[in-house]
C-alpha cells in the first residue's frame, strides 16, 4: 500500500522546463494572433466608414429633394429621420472614424454642395482604427488617401 505523504522522485506535476516551454508556446501565439486581429478590426473599421459614407451620401440626396436644394448637417439629417443616432453630433465618431462635414449654400452662381470627410481617430501605430482616410461630395465617388485627409483629387474606390 501507498503512503499518500512519500512523494516520489518523479512526481505528478510539472518540471520547471515544461511550465517554460508552455509558457512560451502561449506567448508565441499571442505575438501572432493580436497582430492579426489589430488588422481585421482596422478592415472592419474601414468597411464601416466606406458604408457609412454610401449612407450619408443618399440621406444628403433625400434632404436634399426635400429642403429646396439645400443640404444638411449631421444633426439636421438625424432630426429629419434621414440618419440614424450614431450621427446626433456635430463631429459624430463611429467605429473608429471622424466624420466632417461641409456645406457650401446655395448662391447666384452655384448650386449648394456637401463634402463629408471620414479620418480615423488613429491611424499609425498598433492601435490604429483605420489606415485609410476618405471623401465624398456629391459629384465624386469615395475617394481615399493614405496620407492625410482625403479630396476630389485622390483615387476613388
Amino acid at each position: 500500500m501507498r503512503n499518500p505523504n512519500h512523494f516520489s522522485p518523479r512526481g505528478n506535476g510539472f518540471t520547471l522546463i515544461e511550465l517554460l516551454i508552455a509558457i512560451a508556446i502561449i506567448g508565441i501565439l499571442a505575438g501572432i494572433v493580436v497582430p492579426t486581429l489589430q488588422g481585421s478590426v482596422r478592415k472592419a473599421n474601414e468597411a464601416a466608414a466606406v458604408a457609412a459614407l454610401n449612407s450619408i451620401r443618399v440621406a444628403q440626396a433625400k434632404y436634399v429633394g426635400d429642403h429646396k436644394g439645400q443640404y444638411g448637417t449631421f444633426k439636421q439629417l438625424f432630426e429629419g429621420g434621414y440618419l440614424d443616432k450614431r450621427f446626433n453630433y456635430d463631429q459624430p465618431h463611429n467605429r473608429g472614424y471622424v466624420f466632417v462635414i461641409t456645406l457650401v449654400s446655395k448662391s447666384e452662381k452655384s448650386a449648394a454642395t456637401f463634402s463629408v470627410n471620414a479620418n480615423p481617430e488613429q491611424s499609425e501605430g498598433m492601435g490604429a482604427t483605420g489606415k485609410n482616410f476618405y471623401y465624398i461630395d456629391p459629384e465624386s465617388g469615395i475617394c481615399f488617401s493614405d496620407v492625410g485627409p482625403a479630396t476630389a483629387a485622390d483615387d476613388t474606390l
